[in-house]
């Protein structure tokens, strides 16, 4: 009776201060973001964030989710577990949202803001994801919604020391965030062009967050010839590409309906954040969610065409924020014109963001196209190998630990490191592989990522009888069973 007594109290406060929408949003949040967490296994990039948590290292201006990542490795390393901070920071990313639609624009922005973001399935994706992205989200809105409300109450100290620490913990979280300093600069000069004073006090923290960034840059100078991911050149069809997979469809749609649909809703995003930013009156916090919401992203694309392409959804999703809430923006001002297109243009956008949420919850695939054959490949070999066993993983990112993380048998395994370049010469690699071989009468469980399976049974046919052959995503699972004689020792 206590306990029923004690959560009636807790609900009636909630009712009364008004918390009780964007409360039931954030729950709505975590249900999303845990259901089918563990449906996909733990793809490269995952992998490559447990190492790099283990380590520490500031890897390309990456650090600060590593230390977080850290102690909460040594906790435990279920992945349903080492997922979890990315939840935490997207659910509070969700409640930044709102602070900042709610705050400086009306209560029902804020909400529909923190809805449209907390149902995207590119958020989701991330937030089920052992990557830095959610936390990066956060801190930038951390670092926006602050600085917002210092320029609104300018003499006050902790949102301007918030803003600077936020700007500071976002560029050690992923250094991509460097961009929102030129949103910063422009609405720092919009704001106080004809305060030189007030201007200069701004300045100074602006480049105390430049100069305590300086580690962040040289990492990434450092680290410049390293692997890149080869992206395509973006241009306007590509602009209008990440429109929708910001908003109601990450997977790339399958044609015809729901490819001409989810066309259809890119125009209308297009053009309802169109009208949030034109249509008058306009007034600043318009043009700050704007600065935010475009420079970043439009940083990204000058870079991919000038030096190499960066274009890519993982990375702009520092914009997504604020484009959502352009677009709750916006919508309220359709609605406000003309009742009935506002109610149509909801209805297409939930329809699309339906179908975008049942594509990513019953796709194997992530919306990047990643396969996560790493947990089923380990399952076939562990429910069919044998004492004496062996297993050589060849993988061109230099390590066996996505094997090792998922199996459990008692087979040794030994990894066999390529270049990537080899892949284009699979058949000399093969080969020079064989050759530096020990004599075994061990079955051989051979893994290789990409290739066509002729040419592994040309290359093994005179030393190995393949007993077995396997396919799971892109990884060739070949069980071989050497053609020696005891002899041969």
């Amino acid at each position: 009776m206590l306990m029923f007594n004690a959560f009636h109290k807790l609900i009636y406060t909630i009712k009364k201060k008004e918390w009780f929408p964007i409360v039931l949003i954030l729950v709505l949040a975590c249900f999303l973001y845990f259901y089918r967490i563990n449906f996909r296994g733990l793809w490269i990039d995952e992998f490559i964030s447990v190492l790099d948590g283990r380590k520490m290292d500031l890897n390309k201006g990456r650090l600060l989710y590593y230390v977080l990542l850290n102690p909460w490795i040594n906790i435990s390393d279920n992945e349903v577990w080492l997922r979890v901070p990315a939840i935490i920071f997207a659910v509070v990313s969700v409640y930044l949202i709102y602070r900042l639609g709610n705050d400086f624009f009306s209560k029902k922005v804020g909400l529909l803001a923190a809805f449209l973001l907390t149902i995207s399935p590119l958020f989701i994706n991330h937030a089920q994801e052992i990557r830095y992205y959610t936390m990066s989200v956060c801190l930038g809105l951390c670092g926006c919604l602050c600085l917002a409300h210092s320029l609104k109450q300018p003499d006050k100290k902790l949102p301007r020391l918030i803003w600077v620490v936020g700007r500071i913990l976002s560029f050690y979280t992923t250094p991509l965030n460097a961009a929102f300093l030129v949103s910063d600069i422009l609405i720092l000069w919009l704001k106080f062009k004809f305060k030189i004073s007030r201007l200069i006090s701004y300045l100074v923290l602006y480049l105390t967050i430049i100069v305590v960034s300086i580690p962040v840059a040289i990492s990434v100078k450092s680290d410049s010839g390293s692997h890149r991911v080869m992206l395509p050149i973006p241009g306007v069809r590509e602009i209008f590409r990440e429109l929708r997979v910001m908003t109601v469809f990450a997977h790339p749609p399958s044609p015809p309906y729901i490819a001409l649909l989810i066309q259809v809703v890119a125009l209308i995003v297009a053009t309802v954040i169109l009208v949030a930013i034109i249509q008058k009156p306009r007034n600043q916090e318009v043009v700050w969610v704007a600065s935010w919401g475009i420079i970043p992203a439009a940083s990204i694309f000058v870079f991919s065409n000038v030096f190499y392409s960066i274009w890519n959804s993982r990375y702009l999703i520092i914009s997504q924020p604020y484009i959502i809430l352009l677009v709750a923006i916006g919508f309220f001002k359709v609605l406000d014109w003309q009742k009935i297109i506002g109610v149509v243009v909801a209805l297409i956008y939930m329809l699309a963001v339906s179908l975008g949420l049942v594509t990513y919850y019953t796709s194997s695939k992530r919306y990047m196209g990643a396969l996560d054959h790493y947990r089923p490949v380990a399952q076939l070999i562990e429910g069919q190998d044998r004492e004496g066993d062996i297993i050589i993983y060849s993988a061109a990112h230099g390590t066996s630990f996505p094997l090792t993380y998922y199996y459990r048998g008692s087979a040794p395994i030994y990894l066999d490191k390529r270049e990537e370049k080899d892949q284009s010469n699979l058949q000399t690699h093969l080969k020079n592989w064989i050759e530096s071989l020990p004599p075994t009468y061990s079955r051989i469980w051979f893994i290789y990522y990409g290739g066509d399976m002729n040419i592994f049974k040309s290359v093994f046919a005179e030393q190995f009888t393949i007993e077995s052959q396997e396919i799971i995503g892109n990884a060739n699972i070949l069980l071989l069973i050497p053609k020696l004689d005891k002899n041969d020792y």
